[in-house]
């Protein structure tokens, strides 16, 4: 059974082993993703092309550490993947490329085109009675992507209740803050709170309990429309000097004369 303990450990280790940025913004993904691909994504272990998985679309493709880490625990993804990783040889890049073999289901990190293709998926599944349900993971800084509220007011018209936006709501976009560019998180969660009548949260997205909490009311409960996890989150968790940092969008903390030194308690 995968923690988060361990899956945070061995995504800073695949970062300073291999020199690779974008650590940070894989950091605030960590207990959202272990507590989805551990509990509630369906998918079955010796086929990942599946046709009744549920599907995952990481829209901020360049965060993917932990869900490399994830998908290799999982044994979707081979251990010499992670150990070419970051380099002319490895097939997975900084940012998600399509692999049908590891269950990576869109390339992304170019923002704004993950929620429309869940939003196409989720859409073929209700078309079709499949009762496979999308989960979209995007960054607060991809918001400002004008394809995305598109995306949403197309969910929101179709009702697509098979479909859970997360907003990983960590305050920093590429090179600032995202108040410094368009609007801060307060506002942000109100206008995506105005989307739909039920199915909103907005929490704590390191807390295990509250996230579970969520996901169980997507998975079983009857909502009319699509749901939205708006989880608040720190940037670089679990490194002093990554977290909350402008700087370390993409920079590797060994950078800064970090030693790892992984959580073992």
């Amino acid at each position: 059974m995968i923690n988060s303990k361990d899956i945070r450990n061995k995504t800073i280790k695949l970062s300073c082993d291999t020199g690779a940025g974008h650590l940070a913004p894989s950091l605030s993904t960590v207990e959202i993703l272990t507590v989805l691909f551990g509990k509630y994504l369906k998918y079955t272990k010796n086929n990942p092309q599946d046709d009744s998985r549920d599907r995952f679309i990481m829209s901020k493709g360049h965060g993917a550490y932990a869900y490399y880490i994830i998908l290799n625990e999982l044994g979707f993804l081979p251990d010499y993947e992670l150990e070419k990783f970051n380099t002319p040889e490895a097939s997975i890049k900084g940012c998600l490329t399509q692999n049908n073999d590891y269950m990576i289901e869109a390339s992304t990190g170019s923002l704004g085109h993950g929620l429309p293709i869940a939003l196409g998926m989720a859409q073929s599944f209700k078309i079709q009675n499949k009762p496979n349900k999308v989960i979209c993971m995007l960054g607060d800084g991809e918001m400002q992507e004008g394809s995305n509220m598109e995306a949403l007011m197309l969910a929101y018209r179709f009702k697509l209740d098979n479909l859970m936006v997360i907003i990983d709501a960590n305050d920093l976009q590429a090179m600032g803050r995202v108040d410094d560019v368009a609007l801060d998180n307060n506002r942000l969660s109100k206008v995506l709170s105005s989307f739909i009548d039920d199915g909103f949260y907005d929490i704590d997205g390191h807390d295990e309990n509250l996230i579970s909490e969520c996901f169980d009311k997507f998975y079983n409960s009857a909502n009319q429309n699509f749901s939205i996890m708006f989880a608040r989150t720190i940037k670089g968790k679990g490194i002093d000097i990554l977290e909350g940092s402008e700087k370390h969008h993409f920079r590797c903390p060994t950078l800064d004369g970090y030693v790892l030194e992984l959580d073992n308690e």
